[in-house]
């Protein structure tokens, strides 16, 4: 999905954007929060050169399919960059979609994080400076996300989060506008799409793309059983023989496909809960925990942490937005959050 900016004469006076380049999508608004654009983080380029072909949503489309001539990157993985060219070439694209084309020196504040090193941020700074955005702050995604949520986080009293993006899931506890603990993994939706795709070939011998794994991870499965009829024609090919196939599935074809993925984030925020002070926990029994990011949408994400945590669970509204609300927020200086800001 992408959207156009609908009025320039608000970017003309603000000369400020917010950007969450996520290993998923990426995410542009205004300071007023304002969604300005937001694309799949793929791009196309020719094979050896940095001459973009196509982006986004169109790059996207090309995965598993495109020739040896076309290079189809992700250069985002676990939320740093990991192709700098390509991501600046990207970001170059997505910018000139979104800023008005009058020579005005644009800066943003971009999410990155908590749990990435220092030259992991240093890059993304340099990489969206590369792309022609003049300045650059970072503001650490838990507290951006935990702004974005409408949490008042000054208050002496702790909060759990867990932010479940594409390649990246980051649980952390949050007290006095700060990160008093985070841990991260590897593994969100993309290793949901993965464990779809691997239990599909083992129990209906179907292999399947990357995009149809997505796709009927979002429709089919879900972390705890759910009485919605859900179903989804799947395609791809047989795994003996090659074959095209087509398969009509439910939600029962799925069950047990995710428990993999699922038990390491509970292990996950479980660790964060067993690092952080025992006031601050004490805390979470009434705070409970807030789930953030475009993966945390998977179906009875929410019952599945609070049957298995005990803990009141609450899935932000807009989950995939929070974190660049937030950030969108620490641009405005009327918000009160502007010292999140880390300045590079």
């Amino acid at each position: 999905m992408s959207i156009r900016l609908r009025n320039p004469l608000k970017m003309l006076r603000s000369h400020a954007i917010a950007l969450d380049v996520g290993s998923g999508q990426t995410i542009i608004t205004s300071p007023d929060g304002e969604v300005l654009l937001c694309e799949p983080t793929v791009v196309a380029l020719e094979q050896g050169t940095s001459t973009v072909i196509v982006t986004g949503t169109e790059a996207k489309s090309y995965l598993g399919k495109a020739p040896d001539r076309i290079r189809v990157a992700r250069p985002v993985e676990a939320g740093g960059i990991v192709d700098f060219e390509a991501a600046r070439e990207l970001l170059r694209r997505f910018l000139a979609q979104v800023l008005p084309d009058d020579g005005r020196r644009v800066k943003a504040c971009v999410v990155v994080p908590h749990g990435l090193t220092e030259l992991e941020k240093r890059t993304i700074a340099e990489c969206c400076k590369a792309a022609g955005l003049s300045g650059v702050n970072l503001v650490s995604a838990p507290l951006a996300a935990a702004v974005g949520a409408g949490v008042d986080i000054a208050q002496p009293k702790g909060r759990l989060l867990l932010g479940i993006g594409a390649g990246l899931a980051e649980a952390s506890v949050v007290c006095l506008a700060d990160v008093v603990h985070s841990e991260t993994l590897k593994c969100a939706g993309l290793a949901f799409s993965e464990a779809v795709s691997q239990h599909l070939a083992a129990t209906r011998q179907i292999t399947v793309g990357e995009n149809m794994a997505e796709q009927a991870t979002l429709s089919l499965a879900c972390a705890s059983p759910s009485s919605e009829p859900r179903s989804l024609t799947v395609t791809g090919k047989q795994a003996a023989t090659g074959s095209p196939i087509a398969l009509d599935l439910v939600q029962a074809d799925l069950a047990g496909a995710l428990d993999g993925p699922l038990a390491e984030l509970e292990a996950l925020v479980r660790s964060v809960m067993e690092h952080a002070p025992a006031e601050l926990v004490a805390d979470i029994g009434e705070t409970g925990l807030l789930l953030y990011g475009g993966a945390a949408q998977l179906c009875g994400l929410d019952r599945y942490f609070a049957e298995r945590l005990k803990l009141k669970v609450t899935l932000a509204d807009k989950p995939q937005l929070v974190a660049i609300q937030g950030a969108a927020a620490a641009l405005r200086p009327d918000s009160g959050v502007q010292k999140l800001l880390i300045r590079k």
